[in-house]
């Protein structure tokens, strides 16, 4: 039996809990979640095991848009 596992929600692949996207340098399942997961809700997401995601840190999330000043008109 294969190690890998393909989510139908999102398309990632999954082996041995280490996650590769599409783009990108491979990451964790909280990392997925943290991105993808909470917003997607899909009942056939296969990254819903708390105990598999385990702890979302900062770094698994996307950081902060920066500000964007806009010209005023004159």
């Amino acid at each position: 039996m294969s190690d890998t596992q393909t989510c139908p929600t999102c398309g990632v692949s999954i082996v041995r809990d280490v996650v590769y996207f599409s783009n990108g340098s491979p990451g964790s399942r909280a990392r997925l979640y943290a991105r993808v997961c909470q917003y997607a809700k899909q009942r056939d997401c296969l990254n819903q095991d708390a105990d598999k995601i385990g702890l979302v840190g900062e770094g698994d999330r996307y950081a902060p848009m920066p500000q964007i000043s806009r010209a005023k008109n004159s």
